[in-house]
């Protein structure tokens, strides 16, 4: 069975926006037996997955944020 935890993921298309702090987010749902890793940078969450380990899925989230999040499936 999967195990999915719901993130605020930063929409694809904020590299057109302007103005950096009017940033775009979509709730998903991200599946943790994907996941290869996790890092936190200076204002996102990088989460790396098994089908996309070069570009990281950005997420509003901190990591004890997806910790939590994850212990509660």
């Amino acid at each position: 069975m999967a195990h999915f935890v719901k993130l605020n993921v930063l929409d694809p298309g904020h590299d057109e926006i302007g103005n950096k702090t009017n940033r775009q987010y979509n709730l998903q749902l991200i599946n943790l037996d994907m996941v290869v890793s996790i890092e936190q940078s200076y204002v996102h969450s990088l989460i790396f997955t098994k089908n996309n380990s070069t570009h990281p899925i950005r997420v509003k989230e901190s990591l004890d944020q997806i910790l939590k999040l994850s212990a509660d499936y």
